[in-house]
């Protein structure tokens, strides 16, 4: 078998009224995973192709599933490094999740909370920028996520970068021994590793793709067991597409 057979147990990220300490030990662990495995890398790989083709200033962006915002973190201090003036919107539908972030983003005025469901975002058609996705799609059942990426898509103006974890072997022994090695909270432990065996194959994200319409959208592999699903603005796409960033798919209707 090449890859582990899929799970459908909640993960405890998803499951209310656990411990505030526990809570954001785990959102800590996330944090974590992007910054030493490429999370941030990707998103800003993609962020700095897109944006220069922006002409509306600033810019909208809108993380769907934050859970701690930290991605959103991230792309802030590197658009005031760069001077890329942004306004984000991070949305989740954990209350429990929310109220942990909004003490981290105090120091953060440029970025929102707004509690809601990814499977009904609150936005009007083609009213933001970009919207991005990470480490999310997998939290969703197949048809669940196929509806997520139709939102996106619908509420999505100039493009979307949503990413998540492609299912193996490898990649469930990676999150094994990472949340052993690196971690002893119990809720990052039963969490990581179930992750990977709730995610999908690379042939499933390429038929979620197609079910949810998505015109013009690539799949692009990255290190450490990532995929991402790319649509870009169109007058940006052949002049972005270096020979590193081909696409491993271009998804048909």
């Amino acid at each position: 078998m090449l890859s582990p057979p899929k799970r459908s147990t909640k993960e405890f990220l998803d499951t209310p009224g656990q411990d505030p300490e526990e809570l954001r030990s785990l959102l800590n662990a996330i944090r974590r995973t992007n910054r030493r495995f490429g999370g941030y890398r990707l998103v800003l790989h993609y962020l700095r192709q897109i944006l220069p083709a922006l002409s509306a200033q600033p810019v909208t962006l809108l993380d769907v599933a934050t859970a701690g915002a930290d991605v959103p973190r991230a792309i802030t201090a590197w658009a005031r490094r760069s001077r890329v003036p942004l306004r984000i919107v991070a949305l989740d539908l954990s209350e429990d999740i929310l109220s942990l972030a909004r003490r981290d983003l105090a120091a953060h005025p440029g970025i929102a909370l707004v509690r809601a469901d990814a499977l009904r975002l609150p936005f009007a058609d083609r009213s933001v920028d970009i919207v991005i996705c990470g480490l999310a799609l997998h939290h969703f059942a197949f048809d669940d996520a196929v509806r997520v990426l139709r939102e996106i898509n619908r509420v999505a103006r100039r493009g979307f970068v949503v990413n998540d974890i492609v299912r193996s072997w490898s990649a469930y022994a990676g999150a094994w021994l990472d949340t052993r090695l690196l971690s002893r909270n119990r809720l990052a432990r039963h969490d990581g590793p179930l992750s990977v065996l709730r995610s999908f194959t690379l042939d499933e994200f390429t038929t979620m793709a197609r079910d949810a319409g998505l015109e013009d959208v690539e799949l692009h592999p990255h290190p450490v067991f990532r995929i991402a699903l790319v649509r870009r603005p169109t007058i940006t796409r052949d002049a972005a597409a270096r020979p590193r960033d081909r696409p491993i798919a271009s998804v048909p209707r």
